[in-house]
């Protein structure tokens, strides 16, 4: 056995729950900007849609390909207190309906314009914190 091996092992390992934690901090925290630019774009007459405006843990996500491990957080808007009644009583997201409208009601973006604003400084400050925590 190589001398030493168990100390690299172990540094190693240290480092990656630094990381780990690291970057579900920052991410918790980057995600929280970016829950307070949605806020603040929303619709000021939908308070309901304003309160809903959450960052929620993620350790898993699921794409097309099937569903993986994930470190971070889910920036989500909408819940019970938002859902409207249409006249033919079919239930509908109204966030999802204030962000892409529907063909008798115009647009009012609030979540994606919030994203497309800050993802550039949200992955550099979530990528400087994963370095930083490597080389501590």
């Amino acid at each position: 056995m190589v001398k030493g091996l168990e100390a690299v092992e172990a540094d190693l390992i240290r480092r990656l729950y630094n990381v780990r934690l690291t970057a579900k901090q920052e991410a918790r925290s980057q995600g929280e900007g970016v829950a307070a630019a949605a806020r603040y774009l929303a619709p000021r007459d939908d308070g309901n849609l304003i309160r809903s405006i959450r960052v929620e843990d993620a350790d898993s996500v699921t794409t097309s390909k099937g569903e993986h491990d994930f470190i971070g957080v889910k920036v989500v808007a909408g819940d019970e207190t938002t859902m409207v009644t249409n006249g033919s009583g079919g239930r509908f997201q109204n966030a999802r309906i204030q962000e892409f409208g529907t063909k008798t009601r115009g647009a009012n973006p609030y979540f994606f314009p919030a994203w497309k604003a800050n993802r550039r400084r949200v992955r550099s400050a979530i990528s400087r914190a994963i370095r930083k925590a490597w080389a501590s």
